[in-house]
C-alpha cells in the first residue's frame, strides 16, 4: 500500500542528518524514504551526504575533542 503522507523537498533535506543518524522512524521514516526513491535531486544530495560524513568521519577519529566541549554540549542539551 503506499504511502499517503507526501513531503516536498525542503522537508525532506531537513531530515537527511536524523535519516544518516538513523533517528527517523516509523511513518516519517516510510514517508521521508518514499520521497527519496522518486526524487532524483534528494537522492543525490542524500548521497553526498553519506560520503561527507564518511569523510569527516575518517578526518576526525583520531582527533581529540577540545577542552570542555563536551561538557558546553551536555550543559546545552535539555532535561
Amino acid at each position: 500500500m503506499e504511502n499517503a503522507k507526501r513531503i516536498n523537498c525542503e522537508e525532506a533535506l531537513r531530515c537527511l542528518a536524523a535519516y544518516l543518524d538513523k533517528a527517523v522512524s516509523g511513518e516519517d521514516l516510510e514517508t521521508l524514504e518514499d520521497h527519496i526513491n522518486t526524487c532524483l535531486d534528494c537522492c543525490d544530495k542524500l548521497e553526498f551526504s553519506r560520503k561527507l560524513d564518511v569523510v569527516v568521519k575518517e578526518r576526525l577519529r583520531d582527533e581529540p575533542l577540545p577542552e570542555g566541549l563536551e561538557q558546553r554540549i551536555r550543559r546545552a542539551l535539555p532535561g
